[in-house]
């Protein structure tokens, strides 16, 4: 599920932009999350584009703190842990 720091109306923009998503996008406005997971930039107050991927007890089982939204083969990654974890 996608967490970011904008506020929910920009959400809503963006979704907007999309034609619609097909799974809800959560606002850490007060940017907690961001800080519990440690991937907040503190001099611009911004997350660092990030993708965590954690498994139904709760593990992270797949990390990447440097995801590109460019990069092809950051999605491949994302999406092969997803299939690991389907088949588990």
């Amino acid at each position: 599920m996608p967490i970011s720091v904008d506020h929910i109306h920009s959400h809503r923009v963006f979704a907007a932009s999309m034609g619609t998503l097909p799974y809800p996008l959560l606002s850490d406005w007060h940017k907690q999350t961001v800080k519990d997971y440690k991937v907040f930039n503190e001099k611009g107050e911004t997350a660092i584009r990030s993708v965590f991927v954690i498994n139904k007890d709760g593990i992270i089982t797949y990390l990447n703190t440097s995801f590109k939204a460019d990069n092809r083969e950051d999605y491949e990654a994302v999406f092969n842990e997803l299939e690991k974890l389907s088949t588990q």
